[in-house]
């Protein structure tokens, strides 16, 4: 169950990885920026979420394998990365509308 976790994970970041600089160069200017931010705060809201799900069913979580003594607080620094994350991409997305 826990490969099954890593491997989501790992295709998340891969994917994004792969597809965010294209979507970017595609889009160009600041709508290019707005959507890497955005993107970046998808990926930590993914993580976070995903662990929480199979810490809940599972019993496992990434965080404790890893070996974090608080994972509690590891989770809310995720939260506050995908929220901070998205926050600066939608704000260069008013930016275009002024």
């Amino acid at each position: 169950m826990v490969l099954i976790l890593q491997g989501f994970i790992a295709v998340i970041i891969i994917g994004v990885a792969y597809s965010l600089p294209i979507i970017s160069k595609s889009y160009g200017g600041l709508i290019g920026a707005a959507l890497k931010w955005i993107g970046l705060g998808i990926v930590f809201f993914t993580i976070e979420s995903l662990d929480r799900v199979f810490e809940t069913f599972a019993n496992l979580s990434v965080l404790d394998i890893i070996g974090f003594s608080n994972a509690d607080m590891v989770h809310n620094l995720l939260l506050i990365l995908g929220l901070l994350c998205s926050g600066i991409g939608f704000s260069k997305l008013t930016r275009i509308a002024k």
